[in-house]
């Protein structure tokens, strides 16, 4: 009877052991997560001489996979000797919650300037000269730390940047484009509207700001913009000249005049020291989503210096035939050029004012990379395997519980 049960205890260990074996089989693999990855960035930290105030940018780049639930930029100006620093950094209004000083402030950034995945924000920050008469060469460090969640990778979280004032007293232009997410159509008054995330095959907008933050007039801008691949300009842009099947495009606006900052000080004249321009662009029906399409840039330089005391001529508007425009002077060229990215969402994925017509279930996990059927599959043929052999066990199992009634009556 022992060597019965034994036999009968092996039978059913080999049955659960079959069954853990087979009733979980290699389920699909879901793509790995690496987390959010923040890094860091910085432009326009070069500021001429005779300039109060000037806007500098730090630029946060997601790396990562995830959006961070909470984002805090920090930035540290050492001193500069026994003397007061003779420029100092001090956060932008609308940014965030900030706190601190000259020498040392953070932010919180606002929700919506949190950048997801592959996305890039640019986070404005004031740089106020205090009546230094002579050149500066100094730095900073910006530093950007996540919650709750861990950044992937930290070591590009932390920088330093240079902060030099220059004696150049020419214009100093600059140029901040936008991520390109959201598809778009004309409105009324002629300008792009958002419906909704940009999926493969819709248009978008590529939105870029050019300033004037130096000492000297501009007359004459020229933008160069170099699309990702997958991205094509959706029509001829105006005062624009295409190449590159469709992904580069020269802009040359000749009657633009941008002035100093300093003296753009009423929001309802026609003099301008800084224009939001955009261009409308296609991305192309085969491109795979979601997708991030990196490689924009967007650069702007000068035609022609003018003078702030020609305010009362008016603007030149043409360049004769036989002139060639030349580049302007340019205190700080490390702001004339900005990159910008177009994201791709796949279809369903609906978004603010969308008609995506998904199901509506928005989890956000990462796409599974096997079929449900394999999984749910494996688990029936497990079951009745399993079933087949607990069957086979219980009916030797009541065959060894007669045989010892069988012995006795024998004896």
């Amino acid at each position: 009877m022992s060597c019965g049960r034994r036999r009968l205890s092996r039978t059913v260990a080999a049955a659960l052991l079959f069954l853990a074996g087979v009733a979980v089989p290699a389920g699909p693999a879901e793509a790995a997560k690496r987390g959010p990855d923040l890094a860091v960035d910085a432009s326009g930290t070069t500021i001429p001489l005779g300039v109060e105030r000037k806007v500098a940018y730090l630029k946060i780049s997601n790396l990562g996979d995830e959006t961070p639930g909470d984002v805090v930029v920090r930035v540290h100006q050492p001193p500069h000797g026994p003397e007061p620093l003779p420029v100092a950094l001090l956060w932008h209004s609308g940014v965030g919650e900030c706190d601190g000083d000259f020498g040392g402030f953070y932010c919180r950034l606002l929700p919506e300037l949190i950048p997801g995945p592959g996305e890039t924000i640019d986070v404005p920050v004031d740089a106020t000269v205090y009546g230094a008469a002579e050149p500066y060469e100094g730095r900073f460090e910006v530093s950007v730390t996540i919650g709750p969640e861990k950044d992937a990778n930290p070591a590009d979280n932390t920088r330093w940047f240079p902060l030099v004032l220059v004696d150049q007293p020419s214009a100093d232009l600059s140029v901040v484009a936008r991520d390109v997410k959201k598809s778009v159509r004309i409105g009324a008054d002629g300008t792009p509207e958002p419906t909704g995330t940009l999926n493969p095959g819709e248009t978008g907008a590529v939105w870029h700001t050019v300033a004037n933050q130096g000492r000297k007039a501009v007359s004459g801008v020229r933008v160069t913009l170099r699309l990702p691949k997958g991205v094509t300009f959706t029509r001829q842009p105006t005062q624009c000249v295409l190449a590159d099947a469709g992904r580069s495009a020269v802009c040359t606006y000749e009657s633009l005049t941008l002035v100093p900052a300093a003296e753009d000080t009423d929001p309802n004249d026609t003099i301008y020291s800084a224009v939001e321009l955009y261009n409308l662009v296609t991305t192309a029906a085969s491109a795979t989503a979601p997708a991030t399409l990196r490689g924009g840039t967007v650069q702007v330089e000068g035609l022609a210096e003018r003078s702030p005391n020609d305010r009362a001529k008016a603007a030149r508007t043409d360049l004769p035939g036989n002139a060639v425009a030349v580049r302007v002077a340019d205190a700080d060229h490390s702001d004339n050029q900005d990159g910008f990215a177009v994201l791709l969402a796949a279809k369903g994925d609906g978004g603010d004012g969308g008609d995506g017509g998904g199901d509506g279930d928005g989890d956000g996990g990462l796409p599974v990379t096997g079929p449900q059927a394999g999984l749910i599959g494996g688990i029936g043929v497990a079951a009745l395997a399993a079933g087949g052999l607990l069957f086979l066990a219980a009916r030797r199992r009541r065959m060894t519980l007669v045989v010892p009634v069988d012995e006795s009556s024998a004896g």
